[in-house]
């Protein structure tokens, strides 16, 4: 590795982009060089926060994207302008780091994937629970074999915060022609990152959506506001080699936090893991002669495992690494959520072409 001081965007300055600061602010060689948002006034308080000059507080993103001086750039905007930035960032060479889903539709995807293809540019997507210690040790069981044949993957992501109690505002997550999908898109695209990274490519997978609350309070107005997406989805699927999967998500489960659960069964044992608790993994397997039952819990440390932007910096800088989620795998996750949505329509089961 050199020595080179990385100059990194960011664009979108809400919750997300200081999450992505801070975290940026822990990878050695890295500084925020430049912001962008709509917003005028959050440029305005987060560049004088940061000290950066008048030049380098952006209203646009294509102006942060094509800044020479900006190494790579973070998005985190909301689902609507995911394939504006990503189409502009291959236009301009420029490396990003995209948040998830992917883009709202297929045709997006599509449509991105012909110009990646011309012109690929370092591009990795934010499935961040990659980067949990559970995710990787669990990787690793798999890759060795220590479950035997897997059979069966079992995942759920459960919130409370859309829950009818919390009186939850209309925001752009409950609008189609912003979000492409609701639940799904939102956290649904963990679930079916998880399965792709433990397991492999779908090849099969049926659908049901569904809305709980149709209406919300749109702050902005105070009137009642149609809610067009799904609050729930639940699918099962088929994965390479047979491998069955079975998922489902929801915001209307009190008593949750963040339980994004995931298990694998296997010939040889079985695994659970929860992000709640990032550094404990459970294993049961059956041992000796009398295939006794033996429960494990396998504690991990956390500071062994590399940091989800630290691994984009070290693939910049020709570093390569097994974990990274690509282009290629957001392009393959929107294939999965736009055969789960036409699932749900029609009740018809799903192939996923994968040409």
């Amino acid at each position: 590795m050199n020595d080179k001081m990385w100059n990194v965007g960011i664009i979108g300055l809400g919750s997300i982009g200081d999450y992505h600061m801070n975290n940026l602010s822990k990878i050695p060689d890295t500084r925020v060089a430049a912001i962008c948002d709509v917003n005028v006034q959050a440029v305005e308080q987060v560049g004088s926060r940061l000290g950066l000059s008048a030049g380098k507080r952006y209203i646009q993103y294509e102006d942060i994207i094509a800044d020479p001086e900006i190494d790579f750039v973070i998005s985190g905007v909301s689902n609507k302008f995911h394939y504006d930035i990503l189409k502009c960032a291959i236009a301009y060479n420029k490396p990003i780091f995209s948040e998830k889903p992917f883009t709202r539709t297929m045709e997006e995807a599509d449509e991105l994937l012909e110009l990646y293809e011309h012109n690929p540019i370092p591009c990795m997507v934010g499935f961040s629970y990659r980067y949990r210690p559970c995710f990787q040790y669990v990787k690793q069981l798999v890759e060795q074999g220590a479950l035997g044949r897997i059979r069966h993957i079992a995942a759920h992501y459960l919130q409370e915060e859309n829950a009818p109690m919390f009186n939850k505002e209309y925001t752009w997550r409950f609008n189609q022609a912003m979000a492409g999908s609701g639940i799904l898109a939102d956290i649904g695209s963990h679930m079916v990152d998880a399965a792709r990274f433990f397991v492999g490519e779908f090849t099969q997978v049926s659908g049901l959506m569904s809305t709980f609350i149709d209406q919300r309070i749109d702050m902005r107005t105070g009137q009642p506001t149609a809610v067009d997406v799904d609050d729930f989805t639940g699918f099962q699927g088929v994965l390479e080699g047979g491998v069955m999967g079975t998922f489902y998500t929801h915001k209307n489960a009190l008593g949750t936090g963040n339980q994004f659960n995931v298990t694998l069964f296997g010939d040889l044992g079985t695994v659970r893991i929860s992000v709640e608790q990032p550094n404990e993994v459970h294993l049961t397997v059956r041992e000796g002669e009398s295939l006794e039952l033996i429960e494990k819990k396998i504690y991990l440390n956390e500071k062994s495992m590399k940091p989800m932007l630290q691994d984009f910096v070290d693939y910049l800088d020709q570093a390569n690494s097994p974990l990274f989620p690509t282009f290629m795998d957001g392009y393959r996750n929107q294939q999965v959520l736009q055969a789960i949505i036409d699932s749900a329509k029609d009740g018809v089961t799903r192939s996923l072409n994968r040409s």
